[in-house]
């Protein structure tokens, strides 16, 4: 259990700091980085709350389609979009991959304890007393075709028009 508490805790303060990071970085793709680093700790919040398919739609359909299209319209209205990544600062690269690599091993390490664990945790029933549904794909469907339907028709049409205007402005060039 004190695994699970540090674990989110961790993921807690990775979510908040890379959201500041998001709106704070001057340049698009750092930012997009950003981002994706929040949606792995939101991803591993979800399944210490045991969402399991939310954890994996969180890492499917947000940090996996939603950041390449985001990251593709970034390359295709910026033309020097090659010259990006590239940073002369040998010492800061080093600390950036060094952290990255101890983040990505306390990522790993928390999944596998949560999915091997024998005991399960009670963050879940701290949060909802909905039942054992909470988290299920059936629950999701349920909540996704009544309550939120709206919503999200309007997003799908709402991305729908952004791909648009993204293809309409790569061709003024």
């Amino acid at each position: 259990m004190v695994v699970e508490q540090v674990v989110l805790i961790i993921a807690g303060a990775l979510a908040l700091v890379s959201a500041l990071g998001v709106v704070l970085m001057p340049n698009a793709v750092y930012s997009a980085m950003m981002l994706l680093l929040n949606l792995i700790s939101l991803a591993t919040i979800f399944l210490l709350l045991h969402a399991q398919f939310m954890f994996a739609a969180q890492l499917v359909v947000y940090a996996g389609a939603i950041l390449v299209l985001f990251l593709f319209v970034v390359t295709l209205l910026n033309p020097q979009g090659e010259n990006i990544l590239r940073d002369k600062h040998r010492l800061q690269q080093a600390g950036a991959i060094s952290l990255g690599l101890f983040l990505a091993c306390l990522l790993v390490g928390g999944l596998l304890y949560a999915f091997t664990s024998a005991t399960q945790p009670d963050l879940a029933s701290t949060v909802t007393q909905a039942g054992s549904t909470y988290g299920t794909v059936e629950a999701f469907g349920q909540a996704l075709f009544t309550k939120f339907l709206l919503p999200f028709e309007l997003t799908s049409l709402l991305l729908l028009v952004a791909l648009i205007g993204a293809v309409v402005l790569g061709k003024r060039r």
